[in-house]
């Protein structure tokens, strides 16, 4: 028992090191990829298949769908589409252990393979330091097999299967539990799979309890997902509940029609064998399993999101919704969701500057608008604080958000201010003309490609404020001296005019930093193409 426990370590390890590592070689380019192809319903499912070959684990995936939706990358529609790929291309675990896993001595091929990785992570270069990883990584994966083998053949006769033969109800409940809490124990259904193709290879289960656990280890795969959608966003928690969904109906499903799925599954293998091979079947097995739960779900993908819309409403603050805390491991989505962010909560201001103006007093709604924003502002910086960068590109982007972020602070202060309501009577043709600009900028603001246009009208229209304070500040003392009116009316004029000044002020700097971060990303877009 304890050689298995230490190959399950082992394949864990291994597999940890296996996906971080290609996430980190790959991540950037893997995120690119998915914007140019999900834009349907085929090409989302191709893609989750893809990268989870590409990651070897569907839960890295899971996270990478929930950073792309709140970056605004994929819609809630296309994720459910990378979602049923990734189920598909998680079975690529059970193909490569089936088809090499058993054929050649693995402890002598992962033990060189370790050996290289390690090294090139001690002293190879920074930029190649991280192939070390994933060398090592899949090194250590193999060598777990190995020791799962060896622990799997010399455990049959403690660990007994034909108490529960998959021939009742009963027992093969019981096989798809046990699938389960191998999975979520193991945190990872590729390591469940490893171990039950050690031990229908190793002759402790037969095919079809093997069949049944894989079934329940379909299910349990989920668990990370819902444990990590705990307290998270509202795009996690869809994506975990969209990844539940999806394998229990598959599970179902193929429960139900078990003994044609199995004639298919024998067909397909002798297929491409030549011969009925159980490890190779069982692996055929759970990729039919997600290729049919793909076939049911695609066609039926609009009313599943609208399903799971309903059971995970909108419940938080709208603004922040996508500020997931899983995402902060990855700065570059994390990143991005935040500008997004900003940009939200920069319309939201907008709208409700524009209602203060108009209604010319401060109404429930405003209010109830600026708690929002504030809330906003306070959880995204929360959010910005757990950001760690570590290229030049990201850092940039980086300090442009703070900057944002900080002139959205300072103008909530002017907006909270006393002179507001005042300004809007005392210089009325300057706020209607201030209200025009505004309409503006909501209109154009959610456009990537004018950003820099606002900011440019922003500029300009800060600079005009600024001379328009300067002139008439001497002008309503003048007209105070020469007692044409009263001292207390033109001191509130001129507040009224600082207000003014430092609202348009603070609405530019905010604009011209996001348009700045628009400028990094697309230099960098530019210089990859």
């Amino acid at each position: 028992m304890l050689t298995i426990f230490g190959g399950i370590g082992l394949f864990l390890l291994g597999m940890t090191m296996l996906t971080n590592g290609l996430k980190e070689i790959a991540g950037d380019a893997l995120k690119r990829w998915l914007n140019t192809f999900t834009k349907g319903r085929i090409s989302a499912v191709i893609s989750g298949a893809v990268m989870t070959m590409l990651v070897q684990s569907s839960t890295a995936t899971t996270l990478l769908t929930i950073g792309f939706v709140s970056a605004g990358l994929l819609t809630f529609m296309q994720s459910i589409g990378v979602i049923i790929g990734a189920n598909i291309g998680s079975t690529s675990t059970g193909w490569i252990i089936s088809l090499i896993g058993f054929k050649i001595s693995l402890q002598t091929m992962a033990l060189p393979i370790i050996g290289v990785g390690v090294f090139m992570s001690l002293i190879a270069p920074n930029d190649v330091k991280k192939f070390g990883g994933v060398l090592a990584g899949f090194g250590l994966l193999f060598l777990g097999i190995d020791m799962l083998q060896q622990g799997m053949g010399a455990a049959q006769d403690l660990i007994s299967f034909d108490a529960i033969p998959a021939d009742s109800f009963i027992s093969l409940f019981l096989l798809i539990v046990i699938g389960i809490v191998m999975t979520v124990i193991m945190q990872a259904s590729s390591a469940a799979m490893a171990a039950t193709l050690a031990a229908l290879f190793a002759g402790a289960i037969d095919f079809e309890q093997a069949a049944y656990l894989v079934i329940g280890q379909n299910i349990g795969t989920t668990a990370t997902a819902l444990f990590a959608a705990i307290g998270a966003s509202v795009s996690a928690k869809r994506t975990a509940m969209t990844h539940l969904l999806f394998n229990i109906i598959t599970a179902v499903i193929v429960t139900f029609i078990f003994p044609y799925f199995l004639q298919a599954t024998k067909w397909f293998t002798i297929l491409i064998a030549g011969e009925f091979e159980q490890t190779l079947g069982l692996a055929i097995f759970h990729t039919l399993f997600s290729l049919v739960g793909a076939i049911i779900f695609i066609p039926l993908m609009q009313p599943f999101a609208n399903l799971l819309m309903k059971i995970v409403p909108e419940r938080e603050n709208a603004l922040t919704r996508n500020l997931d805390d899983s995402l902060v491991a990855m700065p570059s989505v994390a990143i991005d969701v935040s500008f997004k962010t900003l940009r939200e909560i920069i319309v939201e201001l907008t709208k409700a500057l524009q209602q203060l103006i108009t209604m010319k007093k401060v109404t429930i709604e405003y209010e109830k608008k600026m708690l929002e924003v504030e809330e906003a502002i306070a959880i995204t910086r929360t959010f910005l604080d757990g950001i760690l960068v570590t290229s030049k590109r990201e850092r940039l982007k980086l300090i442009s958000i703070l900057h944002t972020l900080d002139h959205l602070t300072r103008l909530i202060k002017v907006l909270r201010e006393q002179q507001k309501v005042e300004a809007i009577y005392l210089q009325e043709k300057m706020m209607q003309e201030w209200q025009r600009i505004l309409t503006t900028i909501e209109d154009k603001i959610s456009q990537d490609e004018k950003l820099l246009d606002i900011s440019l009208i922003l500029e300009q229209t800060s600079q005009e404020m600024a001379q328009e304070r300067r002139n008439k500040r001497n002008q309503y003392f003048e007209r105070s001296v020469a007692n044409e009116t009263q001292l207390d009316l033109a001191v509130s004029k001129v507040e009224a005019l600082l207000w003014i000044d430092r609202l348009v002020y603070h609405y530019w700097r905010a604009t011209a930093r996001m348009a700045e971060f628009q400028s990094i990303n697309e230099d960098a877009t530019h210089h990859k193409l």
